[in-house]
């Protein structure tokens, strides 16, 4: 999938997200997360971005990419050789099992979104199919 036309899905998937679901408002501290956060690396920007909570569940197999310094929203990114639906279905069992309470899940062909609750926020997994056959894991904050 091109660049643009991934971006294009995202914005769709995201905005559906947001607008379909809802939350029960009770804050759920996540286990091992000081919430404390960094700076985003973006020179002159007062943005900060989260550090992503010791324990927090990583799939077997996932590489850790670098991140962008034009986003701090983005908490962490992995690729995973895996392909289809392990990504998502690692997630929808793992985040709860560790603590992090799911407010919605969004499963798609090339897209998935799961939006869960830490560090008293709502923060998105979103895992798309990459151009290797595998599936980009990014861990973010929620995006309207």
């Amino acid at each position: 999938m091109g660049t643009h036309l991934r971006s294009i899905v995202m914005a769709v998937v995201v905005t559906v997200a947001a607008g379909a679901c809802s939350t029960d408002g009770s804050p759920t501290p996540p286990p091992g997360g000081s919430g404390s956060s960094v700076a985003s690396g973006v020179p002159g920007s007062s943005e900060e971005r989260p550090q992503l909570p010791i324990g927090f569940p990583v799939m077997v197999g996932a590489e850790r990419t670098p991140l962008p310094t034009d986003d701090p929203g983005l908490i962490a990114r992995w690729e995973n050789g895996e392909a289809g639906s392990a990504a998502y279905d690692f997630y929808v069992a793992a985040l709860p099992a560790a603590g992090y309470p799911i407010v919605g899940v969004y499963p798609g062909g090339g897209v998935a979104l799961i939006r869960f609750r830490a560090q008293g926020q709502i923060w998105q997994v979103v895992a798309q199919g990459a151009a290797d056959g595998g599936v980009s894991i990014e861990v973010r904050l929620d995006r309207p």
